[in-house]
C-alpha cells in the first residue's frame, strides 16, 4: 500500500478542520458577511495554515500560485476521522474554486471523498495539472458528490486524456451545468455525458479541434431534453449553415446558443431548420461583414458585436440587437475600410431589413434601441 493510501480521506480539508484559526491574514480575505473567502498562495513560501479563515464561508476560491500541492500528502493524519466528518457535514460550503496548482491525483481523490460529506453544489477546477495518475474511482462505501455544476477549465490529467470519465463516477447524476473548456476535446464527449440527463447548460468552448464534424456527430445531445444553453466559442466552426445542420441532426431544443469567436461565413443555400426553441444567438467576434441571411426565425436576442459590419443592420423582428464594436459605429475605422469591396452575399438585403438610412432608433425596438443609444455612436 502506498503511503498516501494509509492517510485518511479528509486530508485536503485538514487545514480547515484542525489548524489554529486566526482572525487576520495577509493571504486569505473573508468578506464582512463571512460568506466569501479568497486565498492567494502565490508567495514563494505560502502560509497554507491561513486557509483556516475560510472555514465559515459559503464560497471559497483558492489560488495555488502554480505550487505543487503534494505538501498536503506529507502532513500527518486526522486524529479522529469520525469527528472530522461531522464537522464537514455542518460546513456552509456551497461553491469551491481551485486555480493554478499542481495537484497529485491521490490528493484530488481525498478532496472528492471529503466533499461527499459536504453540501457543496458547485466545483470549479481551473489551470490545474493533475499528476501521479490514475485518479481512483470511488469505493463501494463512498457516497457521490452532489454537485449541480462542474466547471473544468484548462485542466490536464497527466498520462490520461479523459478527465470527465475519471471524475464522472464521483458525481451524482443530478448535474445541471457542465463546463469542459480548454481541455483539448475533439468532439462532444457523448459516452461520458450519458449519466447526466438533467443537464440544462453545456459549455464546450476553447476546444478548437471540435469543429463542425464534432458537433454533427454528437447524436447523444438528443437525449438531453433539458438542455437549454449551449456554448461553442472558439471551436473552429466556419459555416453558419453547417452549424444549423449540426443542431438539426443532434435534435437539441436549445434556447441560447453561443458560437462567438469563430470565423463564420453565411451559407444561405444550406437547407436546414434551426431549433424552434432558439431565442438567443451570439455571433460576436466572428469576422462577419454582413448580417447572415440564414438566421433563426424567432430570435429575441442577437449579438453581432465586434464584427466587421459596415452598415447599420435593420432587424425589427429582433427585440435585443447588440452591435457595439462594429466599424459603422466608428468613423475612423469606417473611413479606413470604406474602400474595401462589399461581399456579394451582403448585396442582398437580409430578411426583414429596411433602408439603411432610417434612424437606428426606428429600426429596432424595445431593449435593442435602448442598448444602441447607450453603447453605440450613430453616424448618418
Amino acid at each position: 500500500m502506498e503511503p498516501w493510501q494509509r492517510l485518511p480521506p479528509l486530508l485536503l480539508l485538514y487545514p480547515l478542520l484542525l489548524l489554529p484559526w486566526s482572525s487576520s491574514s495577509t493571504v486569505c480575505i473573508l468578506d464582512e458577511e463571512g460568506d466569501n473567502c479568497f486565498c492567494n498562495f502565490s508567495a514563494p513560501e505560502p502560509q497554507w495554515n491561513d486557509i483556516a479563515m475560510c472555514i465559515s464561508a459559503v464560497e471559497v476560491e483558492i489560488l495555488g500560485g502554480s505550487h505543487n500541492l503534494d505538501v498536503f500528502l506529507q502532513k500527518g493524519g486526522v486524529a479522529n476521522p469520525g469527528k472530522a466528518e461531522d464537522v464537514l457535514r455542518v460546513l456552509r460550503l456551497r461553491r469551491l474554486k481551485l486555480r493554478e496548482a499542481q495537484v497529485p491525483a491521490p490528493l484530488l481523490n481525498h478532496l472528492l471523498r471529503a466533499l461527499t460529506y459536504t453540501r457543496i453544489k458547485e466545483l470549479t477546477l481551473e489551470d490545474l495539472v493533475i499528476s501521479h495518475p490514475p485518479l481512483q474511482p470511488p469505493s463501494p462505501s463512498d457516497s457521490n458528490v452532489g454537485l449541480t455544476a462542474l466547471k473544468l477549465n484548462r485542466v490536464s490529467l497527466v498520462g490520461e486524456s479523459n478527465l470527465l470519465a475519471a471524475l464522472g463516477p464521483w458525481l451524482k447524476p443530478s448535474l445541471k451545468a457542465l463546463n469542459l473548456t480548454g481541455l483539448g476535446l475533439s468532439s462532444v464527449p457523448c459516452p461520458d455525458l450519458g449519466t447526466f440527463k438533467e443537464l440544462n447548460s453545456l459549455d464546450l468552448s476553447d476546444n478548437p479541434e471540435i469543429g463542425e464534424s464534432g458537433l454533427t456527430g454528437a447524436f447523444c445531445l438528443k437525449e438531453f431534453q433539458a438542455l437549454r444553453d449551449l456554448a461553442l466559442r472558439n471551436t473552429s466552426l466556419e459555416s453558419l449553415g453547417e452549424v444549423c445542420q449540426g443542431l438539426e441532426v443532434t435534435g437539441t431544443n436549445v434556447q441560447h446558443l453561443d458560437i462567438s469567436y469563430n470565423e463564420l461565413r453565411d451559407t444561405p443555400q444550406t437547407q436546414c431548420t434551426w431549433p424552434p426553441t432558439l431565442i438567443s444567438l451570439n455571433l460576436s467576434h466572428s469576422k462577419l461583414k454582413c448580417v447572415p441571411k440564414s438566421l433563426p426565425e424567432k430570435l429575441q436576442q442577437l449579438d453581432l458585436s465586434y464584427n466587421l459590419l459596415m452598415k447599420q443592420p435593420m432587424l425589427p423582428q429582433v427585440n435585443d440587437l447588440i452591435l457595439r464594436g462594429n466599424p459603422f459605429a466608428d468613423s475612423v475605422t469606417l473611413a479606413r475600410l470604406q474602400g474595401e469591396p462589399v461581399p456579394k452575399d451582403c448585396e442582398v438585403p437580409s430578411r426583414g431589413t429596411r433602408s439603411v438610412g432610417t434612424p437606428l432608433a426606428l429600426q429596432v425596438s424595445g431593449t435593442a434601441a435602448l442598448a444602441m443609444l447607450r453603447g453605440v455612436r450613430v453616424f448618418p
